[in-house]
């Protein structure tokens, strides 16, 4: 069996969304994978076969206010906004 793991990192991420959108390029398959908060995301749109979705997100969500500001920080104690990325 082979399997993967991508633990995330918040807009790191982006790094694990390249390699899996290789993956999809390549018709690399894996048995099972485990992904933690980012990590879990970007499974999910390669088990989807969704190359690019990720890219998407990281490229343009980091410059909506409503995903990641300073007005978050002060409204909700974080400056990036989960319910926000995740609803």
């Amino acid at each position: 069996m082979i399997g993967v793991i991508d633990v995330g990192g918040g807009l790191r991420g982006i790094y694990g969304a390249g390699v899996f959108d290789f993956c999809l390029d390549n018709n690399i398959n894996f048995d099972y994978g485990i992904g933690v908060s980012a990590g879990s995301a970007n499974i999910a749109s390669f088990l989807g076969k969704q190359k690019g979705r990720n890219l998407k997100f990281y490229s343009e969500y980091i410059f909506r206010k409503e995903y990641m500001s300073f007005h978050n920080l002060f409204r909700n104690g974080s400056y990036i906004d989960l319910d926000y990325v995740y609803s």
